[in-house]
């Protein structure tokens, strides 16, 4: 259809819809309009607590993601690795001081367990660069 079939088209229907309102009597009009309102009152209760529950429950929702995103990078993040790997680190490092302290022996004991460790250390840094 053309452009101007489309015009012609919305006249006539606009006017054979107007002749149609035109044609009801009082009664049935005002039992129309009476029917509209209750179905726009009855429409509009059903919105009434979707609306206000979204403005409502909107901001918590976003304060909880938040939190949840926060708690997931702050789990996550390798801080929190690197602090376990320090206190496994700490542990150890008690566990040589407390080893010290009971009594020189222990410390020498130790020593003679590592000594062809400290024998390698010794020889590549007195070695200089590898050629």
């Amino acid at each position: 259809m053309s452009e101007t079939d489309n015009d012609a088209f919305e006249t006539r229907s606009r006017a054979l819809f107007q002749d149609s309102v035109d044609g009801l009597d009082m009664r049935i009009r005002s039992r129309l309009t009476q029917a509209r309102s209750l179905a726009l009152e009855a429409a509009s209760e059903r919105r009434r607590p979707w609306l206000f529950g979204w403005k409502m429950w909107a901001p918590a929702a976003g304060v909880t993601a938040a939190a949840i995103l926060g708690l997931g990078l702050w789990i996550g993040s390798p801080i929190g690795h690197q602090a376990a790997t320090l206190a496994e680190s700490n542990i150890e490092d008690l566990d040589l001081v407390a080893a010290t302290d009971e009594g020189s022996s222990d410390a020498i004991e130790m020593l003679q367990d590592d000594i062809d460790f400290y024998d390698f250390a010794d020889k590549a840094a007195n070695s200089g660069p590898a050629a």
